[in-house]
């Protein structure tokens, strides 16, 4: 047979099969494989019978199928990033009555500061802790009824002129231990026990028979603490009867709080403040 009789012969059944196959696909995701050489030495009859006439195919919205594999790994890696939540350490849980929970704040102060457990006068606990932060709400310190006994070495002064004395610097030594231990305590976990505890404060704060709640006045505490003003150092001392006092009225007309808070010393002072400081914006933020 004639080669150019074969060739046309092939020319016209690739055409048939391509408009067959182009009529029976109408997606827009499907294209037309491009023309062999060969197709484009057919005649200008031909061409127009092969080719089909141009239909309108409507346009679909790829959007849904194009963004939605892009929104998965998104989420799946904020999802990954996310740093895994370590649960809180168990407290020990407040009794339901005041009576009777001497046993219960010794497990509690063991596991917050367990070397605090060697002051501690063991009777009516939570009483007296509540009766202790409400006077020093007040500027004041419990001299009856404390919930600690931290034994310490006696006050020393040093002559200064005619019956005055200056304090001796040796004297802020002796409250480190009792800081120290406050101020290794975690805030957080100081702030957890409140929250777990502030029921039975309440109602500790109750049986005082006094107007508000106790957790304003816990607040108030912290907020004494924290306004005390910076020691005055090298100040003059007298001594009227037993106990030393300042020679300068001002100075003696201070709070019994904040004079006590001067005996620390400055660092221990700042070291305190620091905590009440914290604990209270623990309490207020979180």
């Amino acid at each position: 047979m004639n080669g150019k009789v074969i060739l046309a012969i092939l020319v016209v059944i690739s055409g048939a099969v391509g408009y067959v196959f182009y009529s029976s696909t109408q997606s827009e995701w499907n294209e037309v494989e491009p023309v062999s050489e060969s197709a484009e030495s057919t005649t200008k009859e031909d061409a127009v019978t092969v080719e089909p006439e141009p239909k309108s195919v409507p346009k679909k919205d790829p959007a849904p199928v194009v963004e939605a594999p892009a929104l998965t790994p998104a989420v799946t890696t904020e999802t990954e990033q996310e740093e895994p939540k370590v649960a809180a350490p168990d407290l020990v849980t407040a009794p339901k009555s005041v009576n009777n929970s001497d046993a219960r704040v010794k497990e509690a102060i063991t596991d917050l500061a367990q070397r605090m457990v060697r002051w501690m006068v063991p009777a009516e606990q939570v009483r007296k802790w509540v009766l202790t932060i409400d006077l020093v709400a007040d500027g004041k310190i419990p001299y009856k009824h404390a919930p600690i006994k931290y034994d310490r070495d006696p006050f020393l002064v040093l002559p200064a002129g005619d019956e005055t004395y200056v304090s001796d610097s040796g004297n802020y030594s002796r409250w480190d231990d009792l800081i120290g231990v406050i101020s290794e305590v975690p805030v957080q976990d100081a702030a957890r026990y409140y929250r777990e505890w502030l029921p039975l404060f309440e109602k500790a704060y109750d049986e005082l028979g006094k107007q508000g709640n106790f957790h304003d006045r816990f607040m108030a505490a912290l907020g004494q603490v924290r306004s005390v003003s910076e020691p005055p150092m090298g100040a003059t001392l007298v001594r009227p009867h037993i106990f030393y006092q300042f020679a300068d009225p001002e100075l003696e007309a201070a709070s019994a709080l904040t004079k006590w808070m001067w005996r620390l010393g400055p660092e221990n002072m700042l070291e305190l403040q620091d905590f009440a400081r914290n604990l209270s914006a623990e309490l207020t933020y979180r």
